[in-house]
């Protein structure tokens, strides 16, 4: 297979045509996985450049940390896995897909959460497929996003939800690639990840991230943690989440050891969830062994979200007991958290 980043000499070009403002503010890079495969990504600035005081969702969740969405292309059709926080970047990657020649288009969204389907207005004219809780989640709370009442501003207006609902996995072909789409809950109980039997490619969504996982769902951790050992079975050769490290992206992804950093941070986050000093936790005490092994590497942006995840599995645990996980990956790291 042929790893590459042979799409970065045209998005310099386009980046040259634009307004300079427009591809500062905006920040798209474009990586040529393979000859069917490309990953649009956008944000992850440095900390010094990141904006200050009160950020919204799309800063806190998204841009801070990095969005990749996904292309699966063969002649003039494309299979586009997620749309962006919003129609702005949306725009721009169908704009790009389409001065390379492709008229056809499909969009999978991985699951309803506002990063993941902020720009579906741009795909309203084809079919758009998520699981079918996924619709039904955006359905139930159209009216709250719209008003930017769900997760605050901004306001996703309209919102475009998705038209078609899967249930269980389903084969989709891209002129002859195979693409299955594996409901699977993880991260958040709707879910959807895409596989490339072919390739070994996970296209993995939120289910996975360099640094760590958002906590959103605490009560089905125990059930995610299977799942993820679950996948850790899978033929995967190479991994690409959504919100990872660039570089790592545009060099050909993550081996399967990224399953193991996320299934030993949230074995941690359990087993220390009683502890009277349990907010007190540092990113880096719960990652650590991960990024000595180079599992995942340390982001600014993570900081945040860590202590978001203490205070989530706090909350739900503190008058409760533990989930009880199953036996750890055989490549988990001792815990020596505390």
């Amino acid at each position: 297979m042929n790893w590459n980043t042979r799409g970065l000499p045209a998005l310099l070009a386009v980046l040259l045509a634009m307004p300079a403002a427009d591809a500062a503010e905006m920040n798209m890079r474009v990586f040529e996985l393979n000859d069917h495969l490309l990953a649009f990504y956008d944000g992850r600035p440095a900390e010094t450049s990141a904006p200050r005081g009160e950020h919204n969702w799309a800063d806190f969740g998204a841009m801070n940390v990095g969005v990749a969405t996904y292309v699966v292309h063969r002649g003039d059709r494309a299979l586009v896995y997620d749309s962006y926080p919003s129609t702005r970047q949306a725009q721009w990657v169908r704009d790009y897909l389409a001065k390379t020649g492709i008229r056809h288009f499909t969009l999978v969204n991985s699951h309803w959460h506002l990063d993941h389907v902020g720009g579906n207005a741009v795909y309203a004219d084809v079919d758009r497929i998520s699981t079918l809780k996924t619709l039904q989640r955006l359905t139930a709370k159209r009216a709250a996003i719209e008003a930017g009442t769900e997760w605050g501003p901004p306001a996703i207006k309209p919102l475009v939800a998705p038209n078609i609902g899967i249930t269980a996995e389903t084969s989709y072909f891209v002129g002859g690639i195979e693409v299955q789409l594996r409901p699977v809950n993880i991260h958040s109980e709707d879910g959807l990840v895409v596989y490339l039997p072919a390739d070994r490619i996970l296209l993995a969504g939120d289910t996975l991230e360099d640094t760590l996982t958002f906590i959103v769902e605490p009560e089905q951790i125990g059930a995610q943690y299977r799942n993820l050992q679950k996948m850790k079975q899978w033929d995967i050769a190479r991994i690409f989440p959504n919100h990872g490290n660039p570089a790592v992206i545009a060099d050909g992804g993550y081996p399967t050891t990224l399953i193991d950093a996320t299934l030993d941070y949230l074995r941690r986050m359990v087993t220390h969830a009683h502890d009277p000093d349990y907010l007190k936790g540092s990113m880096d005490e719960y990652v650590h062994d991960s990024v000595s092994k180079g599992w995942v590497s340390p982001w600014w942006a993570y900081r945040e979200a860590h202590a978001a995840n203490l205070a989530v599995v706090a909350k739900a645990y503190q008058n409760h007991p533990l989930p009880d996980l199953p036996a750890e990956s055989a490549h988990a790291a001792p815990d020596k958290t505390r």
